[in-house]
């Protein structure tokens, strides 16, 4: 289960997390500064899911400002607690099966991608479809030692006050509440373009390290349009823009304490209704650091 875990805390940067949104401004860099009208600075890190070196070896500019800072926030926490109750969500729990839910086939050829994995057979057929989806919209993790891990890991051992901006219910509820139908869509593109997978990880980490987030952004439209018009809108108006809203108002406690270091996918940065673009229109001061 941890690596359903790991999965949906980054889905906003693989696999089926694709943007489909337009850019106000030419935007380039990892790290920004964020500085309110009153108060201390603090900094968002745009993040991708990757356990390459290159990536979860910060580079100096950013690895002083993650030292230096007095708090740091993910995604979702990752204590046992929360990993227990997203791994929770992600399953049938009331005798409903996932076999039950989509054509043989695509059950089978789920079945078969998803051993890769090392997830219990027993345990497939306990998958709600989108929880599938997003598991096979990530890479079958190696030393599980994913950047952000590393930068949670990293900040509990440094004693920094740990926060999360979504909640497992939040994440869980937002796909419950997506229709059957988007959710199938979801695991179909998953299980088609799997193949594809880490072709498009490593074009993705290229423009990452590259730290160009409008070339990145126009990636990912054009993965998005093989997957269909209700697959786009649930990536562009749930996973993204309201996900971005419901970070923005957790994140307001954080900046007002100032000296946080906020750690979220990177694509979700970018965008008119990318965080970016938020924090600006709330008053932020928004510079490149990174």
């Amino acid at each position: 289960m941890k690596h359903l875990y790991s999965s949906v805390l980054r889905i906003a940067v693989v696999g089926l997390t694709l943007l489909s949104l337009s850019v106000a401004q030419a935007q380039q860099g990892l790290l920004w500064e964020i500085k309110p009208e009153s108060g201390s600075a603090s900094y968002l890190l745009g993040t991708i899911h990757s356990e390459d070196p290159r990536v979860t070896q910060l580079p100096p500019p950013i690895q002083k400002t993650f030292d230096q800072s007095e708090i740091f926030c993910a995604e979702m926490k990752m204590d046992a607690t929360t990993q227990m109750q997203m791994s929770q969500g992600m399953m049938y729990l009331d005798g409903q099966k996932l076999d039950e839910k989509i054509d043989p086939e695509l059950y089978e050829k789920t079945r078969s991608l998803i051993a890769h994995y090392g997830i219990p057979g027993q345990m497939v057929p306990m998958l709600k479809p989108w929880a599938a989806g997003l598991l096979l919209s990530v890479p079958k993790p190696e030393s599980g030692r994913f950047l952000d891990y590393v930068l949670y890991q990293t900040a509990q051992e440094q004693g920094k006050e740990l926060c999360g901006l979504e909640t497992p219910e939040e994440v869980v509820e937002l796909f419950d509440n997506t229709p059957m139908k988007t959710q199938v869509n979801l695991l179909q593109v998953a299980v088609r373009e799997y193949s594809n997978l880490e072709q498009m990880v490593e074009e993705m980490l290229d423009l990452y390290l590259a730290r160009d987030l409008d070339r990145l952004l126009e990636y990912s439209e054009k993965e998005l349009e093989k997957s269909g018009k209700d697959v786009s809108a649930l990536v562009n108006d749930r996973l993204i823009e309201q996900r971005n809203r419901n970070m923005l108002e957790t994140m307001q406690a954080q900046l007002e304490k100032g000296n946080a270091f906020i750690a979220v996918g990177a694509l979700h940065l970018p965008g008119d209704v990318g965080l970016l673009h938020m924090l600006e229109e709330q008053g932020c001061r928004v510079k490149a650091i990174y």
